[in-house]
């Protein structure tokens, strides 16, 4: 098992770029506490979400993400020309990353491989929009419009 505050590495590291945004990592970590057995994911449990102004949301996240940064694992950056924080695996990260994957069974190992670079693959809107079309329940409390 892998301890849950190592699933904002695991998933930056899976990204296209090593980088992730907030949008990006909630909905990616959303999908796969929502499509993998969470048993075999961490301990002794995983993030749970609720729905918030854009879908589903976790602040442990960024809780996590900010314990990984002071490890040195995780750079949380915020560039000038965005309106929010990245997040991307360092040096030392992608190392742990590295060691932490064989620990995951290979399709969940395939799912994390997949999920995550669509996550990247999509705008804003679309990733929104496509987790509320199929999670409609965390849109419960959005203040997203298409």
């Amino acid at each position: 098992m892998i301890d849950r505050k190592y699933w904002p590495l695991i998933a930056a590291f899976s990204s296209t770029n090593g980088t992730l945004a907030p949008v990006q990592l909630q909905k990616a970590l959303f999908l796969i506490g929502q499509n993998l057995d969470v048993g075999k994911l961490t301990s002794p449990h995983f993030y749970e979400f609720r729905p918030y102004d854009y879908g589903p949301f976790s602040a442990i996240v960024y809780c996590d993400a900010d314990e990984l940064e002071r490890e040195g694992l995780l750079e949380i950056k915020r560039p000038p020309e965005a309106q929010y924080k990245l997040y991307s695996v360092t040096a030392l990260g992608a190392t742990k990353a590295k060691k932490l994957r064989p620990k995951l069974e290979p399709l969940e190992l395939d799912y994390v491989d997949r999920i995550v670079p669509w996550t990247c693959s999509l705008s804003f809107n679309q990733l929104v929009s496509t987790i509320y079309d199929h999670y409609p329940e965390m849109k419960k409390n959005s203040v997203f419009s298409k």
